[in-house]
């Protein structure tokens, strides 16, 4: 661990050399630059590379804008060594990506090289801050050696990383590769909090020395919290964990989770963890899950797995601390071999509980609840100043969403509301929205003397705001006068607030309502008008309530308007139809009732004319009423008698004759029908039986006729 060496002996004479340094020296107004492009960007490199930023830990540089550095092959900032590998120049100001993105960044050319012992984003920071930054792109290992690779910062010392996102990916390319991978290769005496890991790592190749986790991969009296691994990682290295490779030297995990799936590969000789590859002593790992499932398919160890666990994979101390920790179960993988209660074994569905969120955060974890997933960190919190203008206002008060804060305030990303008062002063209300962006952490907010009194003039819009405009001939005065409000007068200015009132005011007084809407009344009048009133028994009513319409209502009285058309519209609703005239129907069943069904071939026609006539027919369909009248009368009409003289027809009688079956008919058996010749004690007129007498003669000698002519014929 030469590197180490040398990085505690730079850590030693740094100190004594700041003994040294006269404070005055601290007192310079803090250097800022702005990074808005690639240029610019490299030029801070070049920068720092010269040696412009060593121990210059007021230094600001603040990234603006998100940059691709495809087609360029990085050169880490701070990457100058001495021929004996000691760190020449490095940055130790604050470094604050404000939300932006690094993207498309390519480690792979320059990775491994002898110069680059320490390879990242940055090479190394000492006595830095690093946040809001979000690294993307790719490594494919080009070339072997030992380095300490670090996406944002190989090595990190007396540093804190914050709020920072890795999407790398990093994939050995069948090269033989020592050192570390994470977002930060090498932690000591700093803090890592707030950070995510999202890319893949893999390496296939059995390595000696390689420490890899996704938020640091040797961690070194450094606190590694709120931190969160959602990238897989496939790994044959001696120390593997979701968070931290190997956790040694009074290092903490404290409320973290990783949820990207652990693939181990080679035979048991390394440690892997589903949170830490190997803890060391005075370790402590707490509140803490792992909810990425172990794959054992290319496991080739024997059972039990002694170096293989949920929580951490091998222990080289005797003193770690385990407390509040959770791991997805997978057969033969406990927690850790050497400390079986390192961690409660849960299935993922238990993870994405509300049970599993109220069990981890009662024993002391901070957590989001997630609806949707395994819980979530608390979001970052930001330093957030306030500065209140007029300087020498008295009695500033500020609340952030109803309650009084200190100045400054720490604050999570989000959208707050905001009230500042002051004597003498306007109270000041509004939304403030706090995200990475630097930017946001200082709020200036103008304090306004004591406005002009308004009351009336609010009275006065609220009167014209609650007329309903479209009830008026010509609202647009209202409007110009409300419209011509202007506000932030102060009180001396309280005569023209006054002349705005007014104003309003004389404008709602001119106001002209519109006449009332008489469509629905003009409709239920037309309709009224279009009806025939001789057809119903009584039409008076309807009569009425169109008589009853008056034509002075305005729009205010519009129910009034629309209760006429209704009466109208009632008195139509119950109109009721005069019945329809039978008398052409009680005439034709009287002649139909006159006659003597016997005298006919067939009477059933008319009976069923008869039969279905329905009484309950009203005016308007008496087209038929007088059909069924028809039909009767037709029915009648149809009627044939019955062949004269054969009082009681037989079928012989009607079918095909034949001279034996069919003597020829003699005068006296072709009398006339007994029903028309008058009986004993009938008092027809003696004219009429005369009448009578001779039609009977002349039917019998007319039948004689047709006799012989049939004789004749035959």
């Amino acid at each position: 661990m030469k590197m180490k060496k040398k990085v505690l002996s730079f850590l030693l004479t740094l100190c004594l050399v700041m003994t040294f340094v006269p404070m005055a020296a601290f007192a310079e107004e803090p250097d800022k630059i702005s990074i808005t492009t690639v240029d610019q960007l490299l030029q801070f490199a070049k920068a720092v590379d010269n040696g412009e930023y060593n121990d210059k830990t007021d230094a600001v540089v603040s990234l603006d804008a998100d940059l691709d550095l495809a087609g360029i092959a990085w050169k880490p900032i701070g990457s100058v060594f001495a021929a004996d590998g000691t760190l020449q120049h490095y940055f130790s100001g604050k470094f604050y990506g404000n939300g932006h993105t690094i993207s498309n960044l390519d480690f792979s050319e320059n990775y491994g090289k002898t110069e680059y012992p320490s390879f990242g984003f940055f090479s190394e920071v000492y006595g830095a801050e690093i946040s809001g930054l979000t690294i993307q792109g790719k490594l494919d290992v080009s070339n072997s050696g030992y380095v300490y690779f670090g996406t944002v910062a190989g090595v990190a010392a007396d540093s804190k990383i914050s709020d920072c996102v890795s999407d790398v990916s990093f994939t050995d390319t069948d090269k033989y590769i020592n050192g570390t991978v994470a977002l930060c290769g090498y932690t000591i005496n700093s803090t890592i909090e707030y950070c995510q890991n999202k890319g893949d790592f893999s390496i296939t190749k059995d390595v000696s020395s390689f420490q890899m986790g996704g938020i640091v991969g040797l961690a070194q009296n450094s606190t590694v919290q709120y931190c969160a691994n959602t990238g897989d990682m496939t790994s044959w290295t001696p120390c593997t964990g979701g968070i931290v490779g190997q956790l040694f030297q009074n290092s903490k995990i404290i409320n973290c989770y990783s949820t990207g799936k652990m693939v181990p590969l080679g035979n048991g000789t390394t440690d892997f963890g589903g949170i830490a590859g190997t803890v060391g002593a005075d370790t402590e790992i707490k509140h803490c899950y792992f909810a990425g499932g172990m794959d054992v398919s290319q496991y080739t160890a024997t059972t039990p797995y002694k170096r293989l666990g949920g929580i951490a994979g091998g222990v080289s101390s005797d003193t770690p601390a385990f407390e509040n920790n959770y791991f997805v179960g997978t057969e033969n993988v406990p927690a850790c071999f050497k400390y079986p209660d390192a961690g409660k074994a849960k299935t993922l569905d238990d993870m994405k509980t509300e049970g599993f969120f109220n069990d981890i955060t009662a024993a002391g974890g901070n957590y989001r609840i997630n609806p949707n997933g395994t819980p979530l960190l608390p979001a970052p919190k930001y330093a957030v100043s306030f500065v209140v203008t007029p300087a020498e206002l008295a009695n500033v008060a500020i609340k952030v969403n109803g309650q009084e804060v200190a100045n400054p305030v720490d604050l999570e990303a989000g959208t707050y509301t905001v009230e500042v008062s002051a004597d003498n002063c306007e109270a000041f209300n509004s939304n403030i929205t706090i995200t990475a962006d630097t930017a946001t952490h200082t709020q200036t907010i103008a304090m306004t003397y004591l406005p002009a009194d308004y009351t009336k003039v609010d009275e006065a819009i609220a009167k014209a705001k609650a007329l309903n405009k479209d009830n008026y001939k010509d609202f647009s005065a209202v409007e110009a006068a409300v419209n011509a409000v202007a506000r932030g007068k102060n009180i001396t200015q309280q005569a023209e607030v006054d002349a705005m009132e007014k104003a309003i005011e004389d404008a709602v007084s001119a106001l002209q309502y519109k006449g009332a809407d008489y469509t629905k009344v003009d409709a239920a009048i037309a309709k009224a008008d279009a009806l025939n009133k001789d057809n119903y028994k009584d039409f008076s009513a309807v009569e009425a309530a169109v008589h009853a319409v008056v034509r002075d209502k305005n729009i205010t009285e519009q129910s009034k308007v629309d209760a006429m058309a209704k009466a109208i519209e009632d008195a139509i609703a119950a109109l009721q139809y005069k019945d329809a005239d039978y008398t052409k129907v009680d005439a034709a069943i009287a002649k139909a009732n006159a006659l003597n069904k016997d005298n006919y071939k067939d009477f059933t026609a008319v009976k069923a004319a008869v039969n279905a006539v329905v009484r309950d027919k009203n005016i308007t369909e008496q087209s038929k009423v007088d059909a069924m009248a028809k039909a009767i009368e037709d029915a009648i009409a149809a009627l044939q008698y019955k062949d004269a003289g054969k009082t009681t027809p037989t079928p012989a009688a009607t079918a095909t004759p034949t001279p034996a079956a069919t003597p020829a008919p003699t005068p006296a058996a072709t009398t006339a029908p007994q029903s028309t010749i008058p009986q004993t004690g009938d008092t027809s007129n003696p004219a009429l039986l005369v009448v009578l007498m001779l039609v009977s003669g002349s039917a019998a000698i007319g039948t004689a006729v047709v006799g012989s002519k049939k004789k004749h014929n035959r």
